[in-house]
């Protein structure tokens, strides 16, 4: 058995339902009170206040008999009482008798312990045979026979047919004199509390799902009772005028929480009639209290009392005997303004939503669209609520369809943020492209509680883009003819010159070189086969040595780090690559099919290294005259590129390394 031993007084907040169940509970006070004072007020208006009795005796059979105390009125009132009532009570002497014990408890009792005892029989005995049960049983109701009021929560039954949970509420039972004279339980099954908590209770009565406590057992135990609770409380009893109608009513009993509620003092409204107590009380109320006291039913409504400063209340009313009526009570104006609060807030934000010049939207965990913005209504023409669910994608042009809810099915099932984009149907019949995205907003553990989206119309900017891209390739096609101009002159001027042909193949090489660089950085058209998506170092690089490589030879490994390359870095870095290719045909690795020539990228902070590493060549020595080539990659590295550029002459093979700054290389596309 799992228990946790609390104090009667504050609520227990070792269960999940009390939080919510403390108004319910006092609700359900109304209704015991009732019961009690129907069942226990004598005709002349005083209370019946049950005495302690001789217990009953348990006869040779093993039954039950009622004993002494079968004839006393107060005890069979009281008898009466608890078997109407749905909660398990249970009420019993100092010697730990049962004084009464409805028929819920006492067959909750059989369920758990296998026995099911009457009026009259000692729990003691009754669990002689379970000694561990009998010590738990006596050492509980000690606690209340002793006069301690506490809460006890515990788990009972057996494992292997069924455990259920509950919560036990214990009392001291007192004498007329104020005498201690038992004890009393109350004891509510709490297993299935939360559901049905949560359950809205039924229009026009008191919901008993959160477990209710019971008033006491006579005047004294109820008064303590209702002392205890939160909400207000008070007795009232109707004033009619000559034609029988309520008019006005009177106080007669308030609880402590009636001051905290109203800030009324209780000896400014006690035997007062509210027109006097509370000057400007709602006449309204005070015919629906002549409702409930004429009709016999319970009435639960809210109202706002402008004459305890516009304080607003919930409140139940419960009808007692002749022109009385019980009111439990809770003062709600902060949750009011709360709630006034949160939807303006709320009317806000949709305003704002609603305001943006741009289509935002919201979907559930599994993709529900439920949200639209005004927006996305004034975008599409589509008439609010036929979008929703799925019916979004009908507005998609066909042939977008299909891979937008594939992407759409992928975010779901991933959680990945959500970006495609689409042509989407405008107002005006035309299709247009937008972006669509999404994000998920998740909880503190990572679930996914919606998701929140947003349309971007991009059709200008997709047709600029077209544009340029034309504009792009037309620029290329006219520069590629640049370069077939100037290497036709050249090739002319050989013709005329043969002595010059040296120079003009050194010249077109370079030409050439420059063309392959271009082409490899320059927009294609769709119809121009696969490219690379950006100019990189690594990509240009493996471009310019496209030449010399040679079937089934390796000859060339480009490896490390790799960098998008800025079209003003395009130029003086393909001179340079191509010079040291050429360099390495005629006098490196490349002179021979075995050389390989090692090409490694390396990021270094805000510089960019290309290391060149030449193998398996003829063996090399530093030259003693720099040439024309080297010279000029030398100069333009340093003038257009602020780079470093150092050649170390292995026996093995050449070692250059070029340094450039990585904000020249990249240039505008950094």
């Amino acid at each position: 058995m799992l228990r946790e031993a609390r104090p009667a007084n504050p609520a227990p907040a070792g269960c999940a339902w009390t939080a919510l169940a403390s108004l319910e509970e006092a609700k359900h006070h109304a209704l015991v009170l009732d019961n009690i004072t129907r069942a226990m007020r004598r005709r002349d208006g005083t209370m019946i206040r049950p005495q302690a009795q001789p217990s009953a005796t348990t006869d040779p059979s093993g039954h039950a008999s009622d004993g002494s105390a079968a004839g006393v009125a107060g005890l069979d009132i009281l008898q009466q009482v608890i078997d109407a009532e749905q909660a398990m009570v249970q009420v019993v002497g100092l010697d730990y008798r049962f004084l009464a014990i409805n028929e819920a408890s006492a067959k909750e009792f059989e369920r758990v312990y296998g026995l099911r005892p009457r009026r009259g029989d000692s729990m003691l005995e009754l669990l002689a045979h379970m000694p561990a049960q009998q010590a738990e049983v006596r050492a509980i109701w000690s606690r209340a026979l002793a006069g301690e009021s506490f809460v006890e929560i515990g788990e009972f039954g057996d494992p292997a047919r069924e455990r259920r949970s509950y919560e036990m509420k214990y009392f001291p039972l007192r004498d007329a004199d104020g005498q201690r004279a038992g004890a009393f339980q109350f004891v509510y099954d709490t297993t299935d509390n939360v559901r049905r908590i949560r359950e809205p209770p039924a229009p026009g009565r008191l919901d008993r799902a959160g477990g209710p406590v019971s008033a006491g057992l006579d005047d004294g135990q109820y008064r303590e009772l209702f002392a205890r609770i939160r909400e207000g409380f008070f007795i009232g009893e109707v004033i009619r005028d000559d034609q029988g109608q309520v008019v006005d009513f009177v106080f007669l009993e308030v609880n402590e929480a009636f001051t905290r509620q109203t800030g009324r003092r209780p000896g400014t409204v006690l035997g007062r009639r509210v027109s006097q107590a509370i000057p400007g009380f709602p006449a309204s109320v005070v015919q629906r209290y002549g409702a409930v006291v004429d009709s016999g039913a319970p009435s639960a409504f809210e109202v706002q009392v402008s004459a305890l400063g516009h304080r607003v209340y919930e409140a139940r009313a419960h009808p007692l005997e002749g022109e009385r009526f019980v009111v439990l009570f809770l003062d709600v104006t902060g949750y009011k303004h709360t709630e006034q609060a949160l939807e303006e807030s709320r009317a806000s934000l949709r305003a704002i939503v609603d305001s943006v010049d741009q289509i935002i939207w919201t979907a559930s965990p599994d993709g529900y669209h439920d949200f639209f913005n005004q927006r996305w209504y004034e975008y599409t023409g589509a008439v609010p609520g036929t979008t929703d669910g799925d019916d979004w994608a009908e507005l998609f042009h066909p042939d977008d369809r299909e891979r937008t809810f594939a992407r759409w099915r992928h975010s779901l099932a991933t959680g990945e943020p959500y970006e495609i984009e689409y042509r989407l149907r405008h107002h005006t019949g035309v299709y247009r492209w937008v972006l669509g995205r999404a994000h998920p907003v998740r909880n503190e553990t990572g679930q996914i509680l919606r998701w929140m989206g947003t349309c971007t119309d991009i059709h200008e900017q997709k047709a600029t883009a077209e544009q340029l891209e034309l504009a792009g390739r037309e620029l290329s096609h006219r520069i590629k003819n640049i370069f077939a101009v100037v290497s036709g002159l050249v090739a002319l001027t050989v013709r005329q010159f043969p002595e010059s042909r040296a120079f003009a193949d050194e010249l077109l090489a370079r030409l050439l070189a420059l063309g392959e660089a271009h082409d490899y950085a320059s927009p294609h058209g769709p119809d121009a086969g696969p490219v690379e998506k950006e100019a990189t170092v690594l990509g240009l690089t493996r471009r310019l040595l496209r030449p010399y490589a040679l079937a089934g030879c390796d000859r060339i490994e480009l490896v490390g780090d790799d960098i998008v390359l800025g079209p003003r870095a395009l130029t003086p870095l393909s001179l340079a690559i191509h010079e040291l290719a050429t360099n390495a045909a005629k006098y490196g690795a490349f002179a021979v099919p075995d050389g390989k020539v090692q090409i490694r990228g390396e990021r270094l902070a805000d510089r960019f290294a290309l290391h060149w590493r030449e193998q398996g060549g003829p063996a090399v020595q530093e030259p003693e005259r720099t040439g024309f080539g080297s010279r000029l990659v030398d100069l333009t590295l340093r003038d257009q590129l602020a780079g470093e550029l150092t050649r170390t002459w292995h026996p093995e093979g050449l070692e250059v390394r070029v340094s450039v700054p990585i904000d020249r290389l990249t240039g505008d596309r950094a």
